[in-house]
């Protein structure tokens, strides 16, 4: 058995759990995996769309669906890139919001992805289809090195694989990374997709599939795993940095440790001795004495090998000292989703942070006879089968998290429940919110669609609820999310008229007079209310003559200061909004970013193979004008016959490397020219090339 080093520090600064998203099966977000848990909810079912025809298991839904536009991604590069990819990019989003940090924010952020599967790519390369985006599109370290690069992370970049407890070891590595000061905050996830039925197979030849495709762990009827899917993104900071900046903490990380059996009965058998090492060394980093911890989520994935030894390596170690009236808690998620594998460990997790969250223990499933070969008595552990609720007098909680890899490298986790702490009572000085005083609340998006769905869900999360300020609000979507192209402010003094406004811009009825200024306002309304709508960089003379001119002047009061603001952020331009809004407003839960998918995937009927060969037939003859145009503009994921400036490089386009070789290739293709690899360099502006494709010295000729 290998022997475990202090790489994080014993009893090191609890590191918080400040933001949190995930997609599992039967559950698109956050909330409705609590709602699914809480429920006792099963989404195990039958392969459907894409899998359909599949042994039942935990599916995701629509995974072809990808919002690649708003990721500045084309949609030829989004068909070729692993939908895991896609689906960190969208939880990662949706992850930073959670935690109020806007996307856009950048910094030092490490980044920690643990992964096991690579069905995507192997789909590719089974197709032949090469292409200038199949590396960066199917390689498993951009999974982690694609979030650092749009997000503008900074810290380390990486992907974990030990297998089915990646996601756990990721984990483990970010900490370290956050105690060694190597970054300030920390994203880690898990994802798993099982895409192709060669998964199902493999673990089929293995014996660990369960043939009645339900988990039932600990109990007399397990036979093996059910596969599931899905992912997980959690935002980690230090606990002081945490309640110093007044974030939400979900729960607090103690400690983690890894270690690996390091032989045993053979390369896929567990090892129970090796279990108890990695939980004894856990709770001594964390400085907590196991007899204290009220629950577990086991790796428990009801195979007849597994369960045993896990739940003696768990007895022997954390159920030691019980009195025989307060066993230990034991769970497993897996009996509601199914087994993620790579994801397994932070689908557990998050779970388990949930539930230290929201003081309750949702139930686990399929547990009605115990396992004859587990002394859960004796062993003093009890599956917890029903909902409940943990009283105040059972805290401060501490819980584990297991998770152990085909292959022998196990992954023990210790949360905490997070510090109780009072708000900070108002003291003298200005109250929050000045009744009647106006406040400006700010929406945006990628496009109309996207800027119409956040007005609904506003609107939606605003309808009833007398308990938030209109400044927090205000603050919240001023600070905490992305100022993104298609903008719009609503100016307002209360919440029923903020809310009527919101839902007429969902709606698009909220009026379009446009000023001199580039904003867009249906003026003052009775109530108080003010709408602007806009684009940053929008200029004066871009306007049509006969649209009013600027607003008059309305005063010094705070409604021009309120409708100043809402316009200078419509037009993209900086403004102070903690001296707008005050410094008692604290950013309120706002709805995610709604996203605008639509589906992509590997085309497999045609081969994407690299230009044509030097003696093949012209394919393609006319004017290069349009083809250099409609080219660039997709792959630059434009919508159709968007305008483009001919005497701009291809670099202050948004060109890279990669969309300057795929256009080149593209180019070649349709001319059917071989075309040479500097191309772009030698013409670098679409006029230069255009020119270049036209002049008689290229046509029916290489151009080289």
């Amino acid at each position: 058995m290998t022997e475990l080093t202090d790489t994080t520090g014993a009893c090191g600064e609890p590191v918080a759990v400040v933001g949190m998203a995930c997609r599992f099966p039967g559950a698109d977000d956050l909330q409705g995996f609590w709602r699914l848990l809480r429920r006792g909810g099963d989404a195990i079912g039958p392969g459907a769309g894409l899998r359909e025809g599949r042994r039942p298991g935990g599916y995701l839904r629509d995974v072809e669906l990808f919002d690649a536009e708003l990721f500045g991604i084309s949609p030829h590069e989004a068909a070729l890139m692993d939908p895991q990819q896609r689906l960190l990019l969208e939880l990662c989003w949706h992850a930073l919001e959670d935690a109020r940090i806007a996307p856009t924010a950048g910094g030092a952020t490490g980044v920690f992805v643990g992964s096991c599967s690579d069905d995507y790519a192997l789909m590719s390369r089974m197709s032949a289809v090469v292409d200038p985006y199949s590396m960066t599109g199917t390689a498993r370290t951009f999974l982690a090195n694609r979030l650092s690069y749009f997000f503008g992370f900074t810290g380390p970049s990486a992907v974990v694989d030990t297998g089915q407890s990646s996601s756990l070891a990721a984990l483990d590595q970010a900490l370290g990374s956050l105690r060694r000061g190597e970054c300030s905050t920390a994203v880690v996830a898990g994802v798993q997709l099982n895409l192709t039925e060669t998964g199902d197979r493999l673990i089929e030849e293995l014996g660990a599939m369960s043939p009645t495709g339900r988990c039932h762990t600990f109990d007399r009827s397990a036979d093996g795993i059910v596969r599931g899917e899905g992912a997980g993104v959690l935002v980690l900071k230090p606990l002081d940095a945490a309640l110093a900046a007044g974030d939400r903490v979900y729960c607090t990380v103690l400690a983690a440790a890894v270690n690996n059996d390091g032989g045993g009965a053979s390369l896929t058998t567990p090892t129970q001795t090796a279990q108890q090492s990695v939980l004894t060394e856990a709770y001594r980093r964390a400085g907590v004495d196991p007899a204290e911890v009220a629950y577990v989520e086991l790796h428990g994935t009801g195979t007849k090998a597994g369960d045993p030894v896990e739940a003696r390596a768990l007895g022997g170690v954390l159920g030691r000292g019980r009195p025989a009236d307060r066993p230990l808690l034991v769970g497993s998620v897996k009996t509601n989703i199914g087994h993620l594998e790579g994801a397994a460990g932070i689908a557990g997790l998050i779970k388990t942070a949930a539930s230290l969250f929201h003081r309750e223990l949702p139930p686990t499933l399929n547990h009605r006879r115990p396992n004859p070969d587990i002394d859960l008595d004796g062993l003093r552990l009890r599956v917890s089968t029903r909902r409940r609720a943990w009283q105040p007098d059972e805290g401060p909680l501490v819980c584990g998290v297991s998770s152990f890899g085909l292959g022998g490298t196990n992954a023990h986790v210790v949360l905490g429940e997070a510090p109780r702490r009072e708000d900070a009572a108002a003291g003298p000085g200005e109250p929050a919110a000045a009744a009647g005083e106006p406040v400006p609340v700010l929406l945006s998006g990628h496009t109309d669609a996207a800027l119409r769905a956040q007005a609904a869900l506003l609107a939606d999360r605003l309808d009833g609820r007398d308990d938030l300020d209109l400044r927090d609000v205000g603050l919240a979507s001023a600070t905490t999310r992305a100022a993104l192209p298609v903008r719009a402010a609503v100016v307002a003094v209360a919440r029923p008229a903020l809310v009527a406004r919101l839902r007429e811009l969902a709606e698009g009825t909220h009026g379009d007079g446009t000023h001199a200024d580039g904003t867009r306002e249906d003026g003052t309304r009775e109530d108080g209310t003010t709408v602007l709508t806009g684009r940053p960089g929008a200029q004066p003379q871009d306007r049509p003559e006969t649209q009013p001119q600027d607003r008059p002047a309305r005063g010094d009061g705070p409604g021009t200061a309120a409708t100043a603001a809402a316009a200078a952020f419509v037009l993209g331009k900086p403004v102070d909004w903690l001296a707008v809004y005050g410094p008692r407003a604290r950013p309120a839960d706002l709805p995610l970013y709604a996203f605008q998918r639509r589906p992509y995937w590997l085309d497999t009927t045609t081969s994407a193979g690299g230009p044509a060969a030097e003696d093949a037939a012209p394919q393609w003859s006319g004017d290069p004008l349009d083809l250099v145009l409609d080219l660039t503009v997709q792959i630059l994921g434009r919508a159709p016959g968007a305008d483009l400036d001919l005497d701009a490089t291809f670099t202050d386009l948004g060109l890279d490397s990669r969309m300057a070789v795929a256009l080149r290739t593209s180019v070649a293709r349709a001319t059917g020219r071989v075309l040479p690899t500097t191309l772009l360099f030698d013409h670098p502006t679409p006029a230069a090339l255009i020119e270049a494709l036209r002049s008689d010295d290229t046509k029916g000729h290489e151009f080289r």
